[in-house]
């Protein structure tokens, strides 16, 4: 008699059937700036990162930008390369050669240079993103994944030219902006951190260098740069996100929470967000390392399939809020990556543990790829996939009553079981890559229902066997 199933496994078969998915403690599969998974010191090489802020890909080549911070400078990787542990990039930006690591190249700011960046990104257009934090600007890089190395940035805002790095609080200036995203509607959003509010720069693939606001979330107008924790003010913005559906996601730092804010290009001069996460209401700001807390979120990303990812980065863990858009104020993460649970405060490096993840982006095939700060490295997480499963055996009629069934399993599959019938228990087949069982037949038609599953979901077939 084969061995039935745990109760853990048949309640488990119970659950509906699932996507690709994350789940807490899982792994990282890629890891860029080290040549492990366990090394995190910092060295002066070209392939290797000194406070690595923001990564960012490329949607339209594939292609990975790191923005290794410490050494004032952003390293391309090619597709291939941005798969493969440990290896090396193909240009650089900010720095006349690899083994340059000056602020601003020794000098003054012009628009070869950087001065410490935190987040990155590359639009649908294939323009990289910058907030130059220290320089008070944000640069513009266009056709970013063919550039050569030391390129000249197409644009900045922030600031009048490429040379002046004075802040201030105007729709034309900055104070240490570190966040970046853009909306599918061509919006810049960019979170102007020492001045506590969002900018908002519509129809950028317009605006030429220093170009106005076109409008500011956190102030009540652009002359204003006050912190509070309301539902209108913020404290030290550090990211942002705009997804598909029209929201932008702020992570306000300093108020240990973040910010969402539906329909955001309409959204009128210091209007109030719609929703919070990390704290029950919008008048509160307190630390937790809990599945509802955060702890200094420095960045944010919506993921195309609803899910909103933050870098909480003094609970040295990235969580994952599945269908955030829907979630109550105050509502729960339901993943962990780089920590085995949502309380845990275990350090890295290592495959699963990380010390001070920051800013999330996607990756290649639905992953994400994260900057462990603390551990001077790149990181990529890949869901797991659902299994795929094959019943070889044909339906077909018998005079007998025990039947041979036989099939495979393909991907990362942790059981295989069988069912006759509607009812009853499942039990476990003979082997799980290639399987088979017999089946024990009724007079009639016998239905018979196969679940392969794994980390990523479960997944169902059925055959009929008729015993005449």
């Amino acid at each position: 008699m084969k061995k039935i199933l745990s109760t853990l496994v048949l309640l488990s078969l119970a659950l509906p059937a699932s996507a690709d998915r994350f789940l807490s403690g899982q792994p990282a599969d890629v890891v860029l700036g080290q040549a492990d998974f366990v090394s995190g010191d910092y060295a002066e090489l070209p392939n290797r990162f000194y406070e690595p802020e923001a990564v960012a890909m490329d949607p339209t080549t594939g292609k990975v930008f790191v923005a290794d911070s410490g050494h004032y400078r952003i390293l391309r990787y090619s597709s291939t390369a941005a798969a493969q542990n440990g290896s090396s990039p193909e240009a650089v930006i900010g720095q006349p050669n690899f083994t340059s690591f000056s602020e601003n190249q020794g000098g003054g700011a012009t628009a070869k240079t950087l001065a410490f960046m935190y987040q990155i990104t590359v639009d649908s257009k294939g323009r990289l993103w910058v907030a130059d934090s220290d320089n008070n600007r944000v640069l513009g890089f266009f056709a970013a994944s063919s550039l050569g190395n030391n390129p000249k940035a197409d644009v900045v805002l922030g600031q009048p030219d490429f040379n002046t790095t004075s802040s201030d609080t105007t729709a034309a200036k900055m104070t240490y902006p570190s966040g970046v995203s853009v909306g599918p509607d061509d919006t810049l959003w960019v979170a102007d951190t020492d001045n506590n509010r969002v900018l908002r720069f519509a129809k950028i693939s317009s605006k030429s260098s220093g170009a106005v606001a076109n409008g500011v979330l956190g102030q009540p107008n652009f002359t204003s740069s006050e912190f509070g924790v309301t539902d209108s003010t913020m404290y030290g913005p550090c990211a942002v996100s705009a997804d598909s559906k029209g929201r932008l996601w702020v992570a306000d730092t300093y108020n240990y929470r973040i910010l969402r804010f539906d329909n955001a290009v309409e959204k009128t001069k210091g209007a109030p967000a719609n929703g919070v996460l990390g704290q029950p209401d919008f008048t509160s700001a307190d630390d937790a390392n809990t599945a509802t807390g955060l702890y200094y979120p420095y960045g944010v990303f919506a993921a195309p399939n609803g899910t909103v990812w933050v870098g909480d980065y003094s609970n040295k863990r990235v969580v994952g809020y599945t269908n955030a858009a829907s979630l109550p104020n105050g509502g729960a993460a339901t993943i962990a990556l780089g920590k085995p649970d949502l309380t845990s405060s275990d350090l890295g490096p290592t495959k699963n543990l990380t010390s001070g993840p920051v800013n999330i982006c996607a990756g290649p095939k639905g992953s994400i790829l994260l900057s462990d700060y603390d551990d001077n490295r790149v990181l990529r997480f890949s869901p797991f996939r659902t299994p795929g499963l094959t019943i070889t055996t044909p339906n077909t009629t018998t005079n007998s009553a025990v039947f041979l069934i036989k099939g495979k399993a393909t991907g990362k599959v942790d059981d295989v079981a069988y069912r006759v019938g509607n009812s009853g228990s499942f039990m476990k087949t003979d082997g799980i890559k290639s399987w088979n069982f017999i089946a024990n037949l009724k007079p009639g038609s016998n239905i018979i229902k196969v679940v392969a599953e794994g980390p990523g979901g479960k997944v169902t077939k059925t055959v009929t066997i008729t015993r005449k």
